[in-house]
């Protein structure tokens, strides 16, 4: 699954999710690397 994380005040990474910790964060695959931040909730469509 496709997940999109903040990494700092204003970066995010997107990538499919390799491990999720305890505290709530997401380690995420970008291809290059692994990257670790908070879940960016999702946006549900209204009015469907």
């Amino acid at each position: 699954m496709i997940v999109t994380i903040k990494t700092g005040k204003y970066s995010s990474a997107q990538g499919p999710r390799v491990a999720q910790h305890n505290d709530g964060r997401v380690t995420v695959n970008t291809g290059r690397m692994h990257v670790t931040g908070y879940p960016i909730g999702r946006l549900t469509p209204t009015g469907i």
